[in-house]
């Protein structure tokens, strides 16, 4: 939690700022508390207008978490009331959570009278029952004080403005990428390719689906009882639920197009993320421009439910609205593949997706986080890690990134064939107006014949139809790509060809077309003069000409290194994350295919207000980040999921974190860079050990003298034999300064018997002025009966001494 005296200049400027706060009020402790979280609110929360953004967190538990403190009212935590769960999960429609919901619903429209009535100003938009207890506001700075003294509020939490962690290069591929995560093996555990996952339901929260992808359909799936859900115009026997929920910041925005209102996915990246985890088994041969290989999800059978919270943009608030939505639809597996785009200041108690995210683990959910894009440095945080946002949660399973067996150079390239016998390959222009067509054929043109004295540049309009069903040939120069582009269309041509000025040579270039009405392709200066040759050479006709899409190229690349962009822990609190990484220097996966544009299709909306576009005609693309790392760790969860639907999400967790592999190349690295280490499929479903917690955080401890630290954690056999544990505690750094044991070194368990093991830490020698880390773990082994070689148990402390 926050110190005083952290926030002490906040409450301070707060005080100063905003009328309303007297000095009797900072005599009453649990005030100033709310007085300090508050003022930590306000500085770091997004303003609309003259007023700020907040979720308005209310006293009573929300229903995931109620535990029976109501008088009449039964508990409705799975925890206390485990007879209150369906398959696995909170049921949200049991006669109990019907009574807590109507209750909780009572109590926010009486305290809505009370703000109508004395803080008339305070605007709520979308309420939060089951993972959160509040609302979404926006509250005018002078009301703060007031909607403080509350005795029903508990907090204002900030709403901040959150970012896709797709990084901007693109190489390898998931056809590749199962092998290496070792998920085949784990198909036929599970009945083959044609089962696995199925029954399951993975919820993604992201920029929606693109549902006309091969991907996202399944003639062997039936929606289950109740569903598909949302849009049903979109939704498939895969994609069962098609939902777009949106910020405040949004809705309210009159200056978007309401074309941005959809579930469809308008930018690509939803598409990348679902069909990484769970995309259905196609072949992609025959589809132009793509690859001809097999592609598949880690868990193609598994449901996939589609949240689609970048519309365009997205916020706390409607985030956690889509938490909600997914739990109450009965999701298993949530990913979440995108972070704050400011630096998480605050305590993640005081986080209201970290909040939702944990509450939605006690109501039977696991959720799924991509670790960030950020690498090293600069610190992100205040614990000097750049991890951030739901990634900091303790409940979820926080994922980096590793590389793949190959690498592409993610250009996306088209062939011009000129006649039988001169072929030349060129790079797609991006951002067009036009879907590039699988085969575009004409006669090849070359303005330079036919624009006057300007040599081919195309800056000037040609006169009408001159290139009337042509392929132009144009000299880059002068003006811009859009320009050229505009000025061929405007003549009749259905295709652009641009050649390097003689400045650039033959250097490779790429084109932002920003909307301009065609395809278009650059190619070298070297073979645009040899097409001008040739069309130099037959003036008397214009020989016919054939742009087709050319598939990306792959090459070898160094597998299970930690990708240089992965975001590194600690978190704010001092705990280790990421939890484990796997492939994540791109993917080879879906994406939108239906303008190059993306959000940006739409020219009354601000521009660039969307995210970043990944688009490919063939419907499949390149790409990078801990974003696709986190969506196979979600899909390797739903296998976990269906061989154990038994298992809670926190021993779902354990069992990828404790088995994650540390081959020579990751092993020299430390638990705040790559967690546990790779994430090992093939251990992780033959284990029925599990540790909880999967890893032991010791904080930030200052300190004097030879402290002791202790922490623990809890060993059940889930097998059905009896079983004997060893147990050891080994430090990996800081071994001279720190000694570690565990309670007990050997232990036997019943099945289903658990105990309790202490972790010591003891400090041994004088720890030096500054900061100095320590960490390790504490390794189990079984003889192979229920443990595959043995699990670790992560272990980190960080001493601080000032003299």
């Amino acid at each position: 939690m926050m110190d005083a005296l952290t926030l002490l200049p906040a409450i301070l400027r707060l005080t100063i700022s905003l009328s309303g706060i007297g000095l009797s009020d900072l005599t009453d402790p649990s005030l100033v508390t709310k007085f300090l979280q508050a003022a930590h609110a306000a500085e770091h929360t997004t303003n609309l207008g003259d007023r700020k953004a907040f979720i308005i967190q209310l006293r009573d538990e929300p229903l995931a978490t109620y535990e029976g403190q109501v008088p009449g009212l039964e508990a409705t935590s799975v925890r206390v009331s485990p007879h209150n769960q369906r398959q696995g999960k909170l049921d949200v429609h049991s006669p109990a959570s019907r009574r807590y919901l109507d209750y909780l619903e009572q109590r926010h429209q009486a305290f809505l009278r009370t703000l109508r009535q004395h803080l008339p100003r305070v605007q709520v938009f979308r309420h939060y029952h089951i993972v959160l207890n509040g609302f979404a506001a926006l509250v005018p700075p002078s009301d703060i004080p007031a909607l403080i003294r509350h005795p029903e509020v508990k907090a204002l939490l900030p709403v901040v403005e959150y970012e896709l962690a797709a990084a901007p290069t693109a190489p390898p591929a998931l056809d590749v990428s199962n092998d290496l995560m070792g998920v085949p093996l784990i198909w036929e555990m599970l009945g083959g390719p044609e089962n696995a996952g199925r029954g399951v339901k993975i919820g993604v929260l992201d920029t929606g689906v693109d549902f006309s992808n091969p991907m996202f359909h399944d003639a062997d799936l039936l929606p289950p009882a109740g569903f598909p859900r949302g849009d049903l115009t979109l939704a498939t026997s895969k994609v069962i639920v098609a939902k777009v929920i949106r910020s405040m910041f949004d809705e309210t925005d009159t200056r978007l197009d309401p074309g941005h209102r959809t579930a469809q996915d308008l930018v690509g990246h939803g598409s990348h993320v679902a069909s990484c985890a769970a995309g259905a088994r196609v072949r992609l041969e025959g589809i132009p421009g793509a690859r001809p290989v097999v592609m598949s999800g880690v868990a193609p059978k598994a449901y996939i439910g589609s949240y689609r919270i970048f519309a365009p943009r997205a916020f706390t608030d409607n985030i956690v609205a889509a938490i909600e939505e997914a739990v109450q639809d009965g999701m298993d597996i949530l990913n979440m593949s995108f972070g704050p785009r400011t630096p998480p200041t605050s305590d993640p108690a005081l986080n209201a997706q970290v909040i939702a995210v944990n509450n939605a683990a006690q109501a039977g959910v696991l959720s799924v986080i991509a670790a960030g894009n950020k690498g090293l440095s600069p610190p992100f945080n205040s614990a000097g890690g750049t991890v951030g946002g739901a990634a900091e949660s303790s409940e979820a399973l926080t994922v980096g990134a590793s590389t793949n067996l190959h690498a592409s150079d993610g250009i996306e390239r088209a062939t011009l064939q000129l006649e039988e016998d001169v072929v030349v390959s060129g790079v797609r222009g991006a951002n067009g107006a036009a879907p590039f067509p699988p085969e575009i054929a004409g006669p090849l043109v070359d303005v330079d014949l036919i624009d006057g004295e300007v040599p081919g540049l195309l800056c000037d309009p040609l006169p009408a139809g001159s290139l009337l069903g042509a392929i132009a040939l144009v000299q880059r120069g002068l003006c811009t790509f859009q320009t050229k582009v505009t000025n061929a269309a405007q003549a009749g041509a259905v295709a652009v060809v641009i050649y390097n000025s003689p400045e650039g040579g033959d250097q490779f270039f790429r084109m932002d077309l920003q909307g301009a009405p065609l395809p278009a392709l650059s190619i070298a200066r070297t073979e645009g003069l040899r097409l001008k040759a040739r069309l130099a050479g037959a003036r008397e006709r214009s020989p016919i000409a054939r742009v087709r899409l050319e598939a990306p190229r792959t090459f070898p690349d160094v597998p299970n290194l930690l990708a240089s962009f992965s975001s590194r822990g600690p978190s704010n609190d001092y705990q280790i994350k990421p939890d484990l990484v796997t492939v994540g220097t791109g993917s080879y996966a879906a994406v939108q295919d239906d303008d190059p544009r993306g959000e940006n299709r739409f020219p009354t909306s601000p521009p660039g207000i969307g995210q970043s576009t990944m688009y490919d005609p063939s419907g499949f693309a390149f790409s990078q980040g801990t974003s696709f790392s986190a969506p196979r760790a979600a899909g390797a969860a739903a296998l976990l999921r269906q061989l154990h639907p038994d298992w809670t999400p926190a021993e779902i967790k354990s069992a990828l974190v404790t088995t994650a592999a540390r081959p020579p190349e990751m092993a020299a690295l430390g638990v705040m860079d790559r967690g546990a280490g790779l994430l090992n499929l093939p251990a992780a479903a033959r284990l029925q050990t599990i540790t909880l917690p999967s890893s032991l955080s010791f904080g930030r401890q200052f300190v004097t003298g030879s402290p002791v630290f202790e922490r623990a954690f809890r060993l059940t056999n889930k097998s059905a034999m009896p079983t004997e544990y060893r147990l050891r505690a080994i430090l990996t750094s800081g071994a001279q300064l720190v000694r570690a044991r565990t309670s007990v070194t050997e232990l036997r368990l019943l099945p289903g018997e658990s105990a309790t093991v202490i972790v010591t830490l003891a400090v041994e020698s004088p720890v030096p002025l500054g900061t100095t880390e320590a960490e390790g773990y504490v390794f189990i082994s079984d003889g192979d009966r229920t443990i595959p070689g043995e699990i670790a148990v992560p272990l980190w402390i960080r001493l601080v001494r000032f003299q």
